[in-house]
């Protein structure tokens, strides 16, 4: 059983309190940053599916601009890049493996090359990333924070920049001078596009973010950041099916 369904009757007024005490910094942190647009010519486009009858236990991703692939990926499921595998005991965390990392543990078995865990406290742990610098081993806490104009998703690389997923846009920007209105750059890196209940499609320049930390942050935010109504705490409370949001809320 996932230890959210025991903690959830704790966690749910616990997420509601956060999601209000953010309320009046929203209404006086008004400012216009300076953003610079995503550039999709110069973007990866990637392809995360929920493989056929796991429900979400995994996911699997695909290259979409690899010769051969369609919209979707290729048609074997075998030519995935990544996939990730959902925790057993939480529902939030998963391992995600790499195609160019196999039977590589003491009786052959596949090993991780990286962690994940959404929720009030989201964190990324890169192990053994295959294209990732050497720097961004380790763990990567993603924090949350709300402005006037939106909540985010935020965290750190070793090259010194912050990185944040918007809730509007769902996009992935790289920010400089955090917090200081009107000074403040967001240049746009990436993109997540639904793909209705099978997934998401993640399109990132990742010639400036490891594409592992892009897509492992992306799946942090699929799962907890985008599924509420509320700021925080999408697992604990998610939207419910059939709920119609109001345009302008």
């Amino acid at each position: 059983m996932p230890i959210e369904l025991i903690l959830s009757p704790i966690m749910r007024p616990v997420v509601l309190a956060k999601s209000l005490l953010f309320a009046p910094h929203r209404r006086s942190s008004r400012y216009i940053p300076h953003i610079i647009q995503l550039d999709e010519a110069n973007c990866s486009r990637y392809a995360i599916r929920r493989r056929f009858g796991t429900g979400s236990k995994i996911f699997d991703v695909y290259d979409t601009k690899e010769e051969g692939s369609g919209p979707s990926g290729p048609t074997e499921q075998s030519k995935s890049l990544f996939w990730f595998v959902r925790s057993r005991a939480v529902k939030g965390a998963y391992k995600m493996y790499s195609n160019a990392i196999r039977a590589t543990g003491p009786n052959g078995e596949d090993e991780p090359c990286a962690t994940l865990r959404a929720g009030l406290r989201s964190n990324v742990l890169l192990i053994r990333a295959p294209e990732a610098p050497v720097a961004e081993l380790g763990w990567h806490v993603i924090s949350h924070r709300v402005d006037a104009l939106d909540a985010y998703r935020m965290f750190t690389l070793a090259d010194g920049a912050t990185y944040q997923w918007t809730t509007k846009g769902k996009y992935l920007e790289r920010v400089k001078n955090v917090g200081e209105k009107e000074s403040e750059v967001r240049e746009r890196i990436g993109q997540v596009v639904p793909a209705a209940a099978s997934g998401f499609d993640l399109i990132v320049d990742d010639t400036k973010i490891p594409r592992e930390m892009a897509l492992a942050s992306a799946l942090c935010s699929f799962i907890d950041h985008w599924n509420t109504n509320i700021d925080v705490g999408g697992i604990y409370y998610a939207r419910q099916p059939r709920h119609v949001r109001w345009k302008r809320d």
